[in-house]
């Protein structure tokens, strides 16, 4: 949501145009809430300094202008974002949907393959075939 005055604008995103450093970001954002650009990139930067500053602000700018972020006006800046993950989410999942054409088991293959599972993620997926189970046989 953007604040234009008095009056909220819902601000929708179109997926393509977000990257995977600016997903990146956005997630720091989602776990942490509104921050200031130093905090931004102490974070992003794990404290190695790379990105520089000067990148992090370059970013941030970029995405303000794209409608991921806003910034207030004060000094520090504060940025937060203007896109919720489930609505990020949902627009991934549309996009994957229509590349799978529906058919997700070999997408699901080549997710557990591109990178190990956690036994919790495990888990979560075992739970929702089990409920697809049972809704396919009612």
């Amino acid at each position: 949501m953007q604040n234009n005055g008095k009056r909220k604008v819902k601000m929708t995103v179109t997926i393509r145009k977000i990257s995977p450093g600016e997903a990146e970001l956005l997630d720091i954002f989602w776990v942490n809430g509104k921050l200031t650009l130093s905090q931004v990139h102490e974070i992003h930067s794990n404290g190695t300094g790379k990105p520089t500053l000067q990148t992090v602000q370059t970013r941030l700018g970029r995405m303000v202008a794209k409608g991921f972020l806003s910034r207030n006006g004060e000094y520090p800046a504060v940025y937060d974002a203007l896109i919720a993950r489930e609505e990020t989410q949902g627009k991934f999942f549309d996009l994957i949907e229509s590349l799978a054409d529906r058919n997700f088991a070999p997408f699901m293959l080549r997710l557990a393959e591109k990178r190990s599972l956690t036994p919790e993620e495990i888990a979560a997926l075992e739970t929702i075939l089990k409920r697809t189970k049972v809704q396919s046989a009612e």
